[in-house]
């Protein structure tokens, strides 16, 4: 009894759409699948950078704690309400070292995992200084994460070593 009762609902639907409606429907189902894939979607590299720039400022709430440098990203203190991912956009760890120089570097070796490559392979580097040119530590000032971005950094210039 009831299987017909529905079988007639869905008939008497059936019989008063249009094609125009069914096709406006469709329409409007896949519109809202692209609007929404694409405002999902974040490309590596900005997922990526997004991740360092995080990690910089976790970097400089334990400097501005500890008065210190972390001696690895698995001590960083988590912020509520973020991502606190040390990873970049292929999970793969943000490789964390402090050159001689005392600038801070993190790196992703891209995509494929390998020093070097290009487009979603190539290496993404960020650069920041540890200390000021005085010789004091710069991670524990309030704005260090804007102020000492190291803008012309070269991995490949300068030796590095682990914290």
């Amino acid at each position: 009894m009831a299987w017909s009762r529905a079988r007639g609902i869905v008939s008497a639907i059936a019989t008063e759409l249009t094609p125009a409606m069914i096709a406006s429907a469709l329409l409007a189902v896949v519109m809202v699948g692209l609007y929404v894939s694409l405002i999902d979607w974040i490309p590596p590299k900005d997922a990526t950078l997004h991740a360092m720039g995080e990690t910089f400022f976790r970097i400089g709430i334990y400097g501005r704690q500890r008065g210190a440098l972390p001696p690895s990203l698995s001590v960083l203190p988590n912020r509520t309400g973020f991502a606190n991912q040390t990873t970049d956009a292929w999970t793969r760890p943000l490789i964390y070292e402090v050159t001689p120089e005392g600038i801070i570097v993190l790196t992703s070796l891209g995509k494929d995992g390998k020093p070097g490559g290009r487009g979603d392979s190539a290496d993404i580097t960020r650069a920041y200084h540890a200390k000021r040119p005085d010789g004091s530590l710069w991670v524990t000032s309030e704005n260090w994460s804007i102020e000492a971005e190291a803008r012309h950094y070269s991995r490949q210039r300068v030796g590095t070593h682990q914290p």
